[in-house]
């Protein structure tokens, strides 16, 4: 959904109110701005070699965009010879030796710099170690598998025959095996690629995360499973229902949400919502579905929340440096859930978007806003596509893959029991039966495109969005009055100042989360809103 670049902005507060509001990890970091610290000459000329590679990678971005959004499929050949072309000048200039003695420079001065500018060399670092150390051999191999793993997996789920896409999921996950050897012989093999998305994060404190939220997660779906069915309004059945919600009328209100929600960028249409561009041009795109506009809606509101995170990380002096680049995965994730289910998930905010939808659609007067609230939040525990998941089922879609993937990386799963397991783990956890391999572990690209350690980063944001909304509140009791009232300002004031502006200053989002609310991730937390929310729909006593 969210473009793989992820981008800068907007200089946060001052070294008094963090100390103030973030106590001691506030005073470790020694966050002061940037006009109080004078940076050396060494780290001036790596932030402006940074700033002018973080360009090319903007540039690298605009034309992804363009590709997915208005290319003719006629310019495909040449877009692919510029982007290619861009690569190979964007690889050349970050593995350079040039770059190397330039953050060995920056490091010899590191004492002079403030914390902003000592997150940029400690990330320029890690950026440029990771690189530089991969073995140009297994460079190649990870460019070939990167289209032939993709390719067999297309052709695997279409037939849904596995046979078709094993030989090269084995090929994948030793080549991720060899890469981790090879670029981080100090790490796990399945904590380095973790680590790829979330740094900081291992696979021992995801599953101490994921093992206290698992057993809460599989009885609160039983209880919802033998409660009464919600009462779904026919107009809001999908192409069931009958009713139909024509395209124009609904990007009209969607970009009328858009900028209610506080986002002045370009809006626009692709087949699969994602955000795009760079910092200071941000692009979204969402879909329509003439039988059901709120997934559209829903697209909208999700997007919104990254490209405001986008908008809004370290600009001035760190714009396009790594300190204004997005923390991790889940935490980037963590601000468009927190838009999509803390926001426009809640009973505040339909009953403040229901008047609207009435001014657009005619057929919709009448209908009650938890007739929406209904809608959006039904479960759907016989669901076996995890993109399909609902809310309260969707943790349990991640914490089967990370389970999974973590048995191919320590040895006690092989490719070849991959299906059996998997179909096992669904029975177990969610009690669904899995009819095939394409409705089963063929049902993602991840793999095929050489991702592993990135399907935690999904929960992980619907984590810290929870725990990040649950502080907002604290720090504003008034808060869901005002998305009632269709004021959204407060809340991305708070979220700007207390997460967006600290881009990637520090090391782990656990830190940050800490720095924050006062405690790393807390799965109980999640939990307990998951509860009260769902039985109280589902009215179990």
């Amino acid at each position: 959904k969210m473009s793989t670049r992820l981008g800068p902005l907007a200089l946060g507060r001052s070294a008094t109110v963090a100390a103030r509001q973030s106590g001691t990890r506030a005073i470790r970091y020694g966050i002061r701005s940037s006009a109080m610290a004078k940076s050396s000459t060494s780290y001036q000329k790596l932030a402006d070699e940074l700033r002018e590679i973080d360009s090319l990678q903007g540039i690298s971005s605009i034309l992804s965009w363009d590709e997915l959004v208005v290319m003719k499929p006629k310019s495909a050949e040449s877009r692919a010879a510029q982007k290619s072309a861009l690569a190979s000048v964007l690889h050349q200039r970050m593995t350079s030796k040039a770059l190397g003695d330039l953050i060995a420079s920056a490091e010899r001065e590191v004492d002079a710099l403030d914390a902003f500018e000592k997150a940029s060399v400690r990330d320029a670092r890690r950026q440029y170690d990771r690189k530089i150390k991969l073995p140009a051999e297994l460079a190649k191999t990870e460019a070939r598998l990167g289209s032939e793993g993709y390719q067999a997996w297309a052709k695997a789920k279409e037939s849904g025959d596995y046979a078709v896409f094993k030989p090269f999921l084995e090929s994948i996950v030793r080549l991720r095996q060899e890469e981790a050897a090879a670029v981080a012989p100090d790490m796990s093999k399945y904590d380095f690629q973790i680590d790829k998305f979330e740094r900081g994060m291992t696979a021992p404190r995801l599953k101490e995360i994921f093992d206290e939220l698992k057993p809460g997660l599989v009885d609160l779906i039983k209880e919802v499973s033998t409660a009464t069915p919600l009462e779904i309004h026919h107009n809001l059945r999908g192409a069931e229902g009958g009713a139909t919600f024509d395209p124009e009328v609904q990007a009209s209100l969607c970009e009328d949400v858009m900028r209610k929600l506080g986002f002045d960028g370009i809006l626009s249409r692709s087949l699969h919502p994602f955000t795009g561009g760079t910092a200071q041009d941000v692009r979204i795109t969402t879909r329509y579905d003439p039988s059901d506009f709120i997934s559209g809606v829903a697209g909208l509101v999700h997007e919104t929340g990254h490209a405001l995170y986008e908008e809004n990380r370290p600009c001035g002096p760190q714009l396009g440096l790594p300190v204004s680049s997005a923390l991790s995965m889940g935490i980037h994730e963590s601000m468009s859930l927190l838009f999509e289910r803390m926001v426009g998930q809640s009973e505040e905010f339909w009953e403040y978007f229901q008047p609207l939808v009435e001014e657009k659609f005619e057929h919709m007067k009448g209908v009650p806003a938890s007739a929406y609230y209904d809608a959006i939040n039904q479960v759907k525990s016989s669901n076996l596509i995890r993109v399909d998941a609902d809310e309260l089922t969707y943790p349990l879609h991640i914490i089967i893959r990370f389970e999974l993937e973590q048995g191919l990386f320590d040895g006690t799963i092989t490719c070849d029991d991959l299906p059996e397991r998997w179909n096992q783990l669904y029975e177990k956890y969610l009690g669904l039966k899995v009819p095939n391999d394409k409705e089963g572990v063929l049902q993602d690209v991840h793999w095929g495109s050489l991702a592993f350690g990135y399907f935690p980063s999904y929960s992980l944001g619907a984590m810290y969005a929870c725990q990040f909304f649950a502080e907002a509140e604290r720090a504003n009791p008034g808060l869901r009055g005002q998305i009632r009232e269709g004021n959204f300002e407060p809340l991305r004031a708070w979220l700007t100042e207390n997460i967006h502006s600290k881009g990637s200053l520090y090391p782990s989002a656990d830190e940050l989360c800490e720095a924050v609310t006062g405690k790393k991730l807390d799965p109980k937390i999640y939990l307990e809103f998951l509860r009260k929310k769902y039985r109280k729909l589902y009215k179990i006593q």
